[in-house]
């Protein structure tokens, strides 16, 4: 270990305990709850801080921002377009993934630490290898800091600073933005618990980001970095944006198939990967009526999307309405949606009303009527052990 490195985890060992030696002054008070836009605007507190073309000064923490001139918004929109190459919904939703996915690599090193490796080392070319290994270890010095959490952080920080810089040019609406950031907001409620944990991931993220922005070397600016950032982290307690006696209230679903129902009915080739589900799947019991193939948002991710078939568009819209999980557990519900996991980007799949899903012809105009209704009274599919689901369609 370099002597950079050794100060950069005292400085951080030093960081954590004395936010938590602050926090214990307050934990006999009762835990403020952050309603879900300030809370989506906070999470974004450390990347707000940073100057950004076309705007002034900062965002704020209110969630919509918008440019005070035409010239301010079109600064901006050249900033992300040169920058990040991002000029719409859909270049965004590409582009935020693609530069922040730093928890992606760590969940690879994670999942070798505990002796499941996501793939073969041999496998990868001589570039990949070393790059893979290089940053393993060098996280592997992390890891004590932020545990299972990684630097998922310092990922949805930047991605929610993204997502309203987006929305302040005017490249997306507010509703798509509050949508957008809620989804990321989502993910950081289902991860964590407090700003304090929230905090050191994003800290370790940064140095980690700063490594490999510099070549995966121990440059020298990797301390200068963690400073700047342990600055404004500082002035976000300082300023009870982040607060260390405040969270977003936690939402916890009840899946309605439990971990000891999970049959294992995928391949190792289909290990580590995920799916987006609504939770009328997850945690009501329905089977799978709708599936469609997206383009993945991140390497795990399969790009499948299952419905239950009878969401409406508000449910469809509301972000807390869907699950990001293993593959694995969610063909599960409905076994024979495995049929066509290996389906192209693009692929429709619906359950007829004689209750098999079939592929559906590109420029089929569809309706209500194409999709089995999945009422009470619906059929339901075979359930992962002998009892099945209950009359509602549910299991467990």
């Amino acid at each position: 270990m370099t002597p950079q490195m050794e100060s950069i985890l005292q400085s951080i060992a030093s960081f954590k305990e004395a936010l938590i030696a602050k926090q214990q002054e307050v934990q006999e008070e009762d835990q403020e709850i952050i309603d879900d836009h300030t809370f989506c605007a906070v999470l974004a507190g450390l990347p707000s801080f940073r100057r950004l073309p076309g705007v002034p000064e900062h965002m704020g923490f209110d969630l919509i921002w918008h440019c005070d001139t035409d010239e301010n918004a079109a600064e901006l929109r050249d900033y992300l377009e040169s920058v990040f190459g991002i000029h719409d919904e859909e270049s965004l939703l590409a582009q935020k993934v693609e530069f922040f996915h730093f928890f992606n690599e760590y969940y690879d090193f994670a999942c070798e630490w505990d002796g499941h490796p996501n793939f073969e080392i041999a496998d990868l070319d001589e570039e990949g290898a070393h790059n893979y290994t290089v940053s393993r270890d060098f996280s592997m010095m992390l890891r004590n800091f932020v545990g299972p959490q990684g630097y998922l952080a310092w990922d949805i920080g930047e991605r929610i600073m993204l997502i309203r810089a987006a929305c302040a040019c005017g490249l997306i609406d507010d509703d798509t933005c509050i949508r957008l950031a809620i989804d990321e907001a989502n993910t950081a409620n289902e991860i964590f618990d407090n700003f304090i944990d929230y905090a050191v991931s994003a800290l370790c993220g940064c140095v980690y980001f700063m490594f490999v922005s510099m070549g995966r070397t121990e440059d020298e600016g990797l301390s200068g970095f963690l400073d700047i950032n342990m600055k404004i982290i500082s002035r976000l307690f300082e300023d009870d944006i982040w607060s260390f006696n405040a969270w977003c209230e936690k939402h916890v679903k009840q899946l309605a198939i439990q971990d000891d129902q999970v049959q294992a009915l995928l391949g190792i080739e289909y290990q580590g990967k995920t799916g987006i589900a609504t939770d009328r799947v997850l945690c009501d019991g329905y089977r799978i009526s709708v599936m469609v193939r997206e383009e993945p948002m991140h390497e795990h991710d399969s790009g499948w999307r299952f419905f239950a078939g009878d969401e409406d568009q508000d449910y469809i819209n509301n972000g807390r309405n869907f699950g990001e999980l293993d593959l694995n557990l969610i063909v599960n519900y409905s076994p024979d949606s495995i049929n066509f996991l290996e389906e192209p980007v693009g692929t429709l799949v619906m359950r007829a009303d004689n209750g098999v899903l079939n592929v559906v012809p590109m420029g089929t105009i569809i309706g209500p009527e194409n999709v089995e209704a999945e009422g009470e009274d619906a059929p339901a599919a075979e359930g992962p052990d002998d009892n099945g689901p209950d009359e509602n369609g549910a299991f467990g």
